[in-house]
């Protein structure tokens, strides 16, 4: 299919192509009727046009790109979270498609690092997940625009993380199920940030919490604790831990909208992924804005 160009545009509503390049890259320097204005973004919707990122930016200076990069470790050998990550991504981009914003999303090795793919685009901001400090600083000297970090722990006041509280929400699943949180077996994805990890676990001392990367790990911890309340992160924990054992003596903390994967007499508690997905680009965009929060964190917890 051809692509939809401002001359067709300007043909269908009457007017010079110059008056639709100023309505569509915001000129407000030129006196155009509000009617005509409205007339042409109708038509530009009818027609789908896609404006020319490239073009755009030589006018207003923005590029319109977002970069997202996701690091992944060959050595989980249960990447539940990587699941979650790329179905976070989708909503994020659809997120920041309506605010004008194109994605550009990138896997990074967490053990074999090939820094080389991270080329130097003209992009306004980027969000790193999953990283590991070991390598995100060779990551953030290829930027000098904002960067986001999600599920990251990293004492450094110059980057924004953002993180989920599963604790606090295993608490309230608890409380809802009846179950005594310190009685309970927490089992949440491995990440690749050890120093969150080890954050989670100073934290809450007082929990039994374990941190999964294989189907082997999840056995032995179900074999030494049979007689014991389990709450999972991921529907995908869940419906492994319901081969071996009987649903009430499982709860889930859903991460990807997929409850319905579960059995309905499954303990449940949903974290929104679009919610997520918009708290995160919000905070990106406020960045991109020069909008910069007086805090290192961002904590998303059970309301």
């Amino acid at each position: 299919m051809r692509k939809v160009t401002l001359k067709d545009i300007a043909k269908e509503v009457g007017v010079s192509v110059a008056t639709v390049s100023y309505v569509l890259n915001g000129n407000s320097k030129q006196s155009i009727s509000e009617e005509t204005k409205d007339k042409i973004i109708q038509v530009a919707n009818k027609l789908n046009y896609v404006p020319n990122l490239a073009a755009r930016s030589l006018v207003m200076r923005k590029s319109g790109l977002v970069g997202v990069l996701i690091v992944k470790s060959k050595q989980n050998k249960l990447p539940i979270m990587t699941n979650h990550y790329y179905k976070l991504l989708e909503n994020i981009e659809e997120y920041l498609a309506n605010k004008g914003y194109h994605v550009l999303s990138s896997n990074i090795d967490l053990d074999e690092p090939n820094l080389d793919i991270i080329k130097q685009r003209d992009l306004e901001g980027v969000l790193v997940v999953n990283v590991d400090k070991s390598i995100f600083y060779n990551i953030s000297i290829k930027f000098t625009v904002p960067i986001l970090l999600i599920d990251t722990f990293l004492d450094d006041i110059l980057f924004h993380k953002v993180v989920v509280d599963y604790i606090e929400y295993a608490k309230k699943l608890a409380e809802n199920s009846g179950v005594d949180i310190n009685d309970a077996v927490i089992l949440i994805p491995r990440f690749n940030s050890r120093d969150l990890m080890d954050k989670v676990l100073e934290d809450y001392k007082d929990k039994n919490i374990y941190f999964v990367d294989s189907i082997e790990k999840i056995e032995n911890i179900v074999k030494e604790n049979k007689d014991k309340h389990f709450i999972v992160v991921s529907e995908e924990l869940g419906i492994l831990l319901n081969k071996c054992l009987d649903s009430k003596k499982i709860s889930v903390i859903c991460i990807n909208d997929q409850e319905y994967l579960l059995k309905d007499d499954i303990n449940k508690i949903s974290i929104n992924i679009k919610e997520k997905a918009k708290l995160i680009s919000d905070l990106l965009l406020r960045y991109i804005d020069r909008d910069f929060k007086n805090t290192q964190y961002t904590i998303i917890k059970a309301d």
